[in-house]
């Protein structure tokens, strides 16, 4: 009987050594890694009329070190709405409808202390923003010209740079990361950009990233 008990005892063993290997293994972690990553979310932006809220995507690629990490997207928001520009020949201001905001941008990212699996983490970086289309309202122009300088003054407050800071946290659980991020990008006073209005633009978002290896060469 000792001896079939030691011998079930050794099947056990034998059985469960691979799944405790496989599960060991399957634990990647963060350090070092370079994550995919995509989430869906909400932009929050002030014009001279309102504050506008409107879903939004993203895409991004993680590379982390043990402390620190870079971080590089790009994101769409939807939305249609209306702004001014700059126009001397409407009394200062003219009317304009705007659709949809792309975005390209890059921030360092630093990990703060965690617990374990929960990864909290802070950044600052910078965001290329381009409204995807802009046109003037109104059909009140004196010449050709006016309507053109009009045009012009709208597509060249299509675009502009501006430096963001963030905040968020991290799940890891072998390779997959659930996340949320909150990033805040200030607008007030850029009367030549579109998103002109006072207070500035919030994007929020929750999404998953994975895990796809080492970020470093390893010795071999």
């Amino acid at each position: 009987m000792r001896t079939i008990s030691r011998l079930g005892r050794a099947f056990t063993l034998a059985a469960l050594l691979p799944a405790a290997a496989a599960a060991q293994q399957a634990d990647v972690p963060i350090e070092n890694s370079w994550f995919w990553g995509a989430s869906g979310g909400r932009i929050s932006f002030p014009t001279h009329f309102h504050r506008v809220d409107a879903p939004m995507i993203q895409a991004d690629w993680l590379i982390t070190r043990q402390r620190w990490a870079l971080q590089v997207y790009g994101a769409q928001a939807y939305f249609t709405d209306s702004s001014t520009v700059e126009d001397p020949n409407s009394s200062g201001l003219r009317k304009a409808s705007i659709t949809d905001l792309r975005r390209v941008g890059f921030q360092g990212i630093v990990f703060l202390p965690n617990w374990t699996w929960f990864r909290p983490y802070a950044g600052i970086g910078y965001s290329f923003n381009y409204i995807k289309q802009a046109e003037p309202i109104g059909t009140f122009f004196n010449s050709a010209a006016a309507r053109d300088s009009a045009q012009t003054r709208v597509n060249d407050a299509r675009a502009m740079a501006k430096a963001t800071f963030s905040g968020g946290f991290m799940i890891t659980w072998h390779r997959f990361a659930p996340y949320a991020q909150y990033t805040m990008m200030p607008t007030k006073g850029t009367g030549d950009w579109l998103i002109n209005g006072n207070g500035s633009t919030s994007f929020f978002e929750v999404g998953l990233r994975y895990n796809f290896g080492s970020s470093i060469d390893k010795l071999k």
